[in-house]
């Protein structure tokens, strides 16, 4: 297994798709109603949505690839503060980002294609004037806030997340980004 990380191209979202298809699903929780998940999936992860992070100058779209094929990807987009959350700290807006999805392929846990994706987004924003990285993820979802603990994330609240008309019990997590001294 070769993985390498880089940032998404145009081409990539015709595996972008099944691949988010295949991935959202491991982060809801097991009680979720199936069918909202596949709303969630239908609306929010279609080939329209994928195509206009990747033309957005606000999005940051990223994936890992084990030879042709992508096996993880995340989404971080600019001055995206959380909704409907009750919140430890305020974030600053201008120099905060989201990252809205960071999944992996089942098949490739374990193997170090979160953390390369992480050092990968982080060295990236390094460069930048964002100060903050924050997520949501949900409650149950104890492998996910393990590993974002060890990437530096800290609970700073919690919030209600939409799962295709499903309400879910998300934590909201954030860090501080690293910044190169020049």
């Amino acid at each position: 297994m070769s993985v390498s990380i880089r940032k998404a191209k145009d081409t990539d979202i015709h595996e972008l798709v099944p691949l988010a298809a295949r991935t959202f699903p491991l982060a809801c929780p097991p009680e979720m109603d199936r069918t909202a998940i596949e709303t969630f999936i239908y609306n929010e992860l279609n080939q329209e949505v994928f195509a206009e992070w990747l033309a957005s100058d606000d999005a940051n779209v990223v994936v890992a690839t084990d030879g042709a094929m992508l096996v993880g990807y995340t989404v971080c987009v600019n001055n995206v503060l959380p909704k409907d959350a009750e919140l430890d700290r305020q974030l600053p807006v201008d120099t905060t980002v989201m990252m809205t999805k960071f999944y992996v392929h089942p098949e490739f846990h374990g193997a170090g294609v979160s953390r390369n994706m992480m050092a990968f987004l982080l060295d990236q924003y390094s460069t930048t004037d964002r100060q903050w990285m924050w997520l949501g993820t949900n409650v149950a979802n104890a492998r996910a806030i393990r590993f974002y603990e060890r990437s530096g994330f800290a609970q700073i609240g919690t919030r209600s997340f939409d799962v295709g008309g499903s309400v879910a019990k998300d934590i909201v997590l954030a860090r501080k980004l690293p910044t190169v001294v020049g």
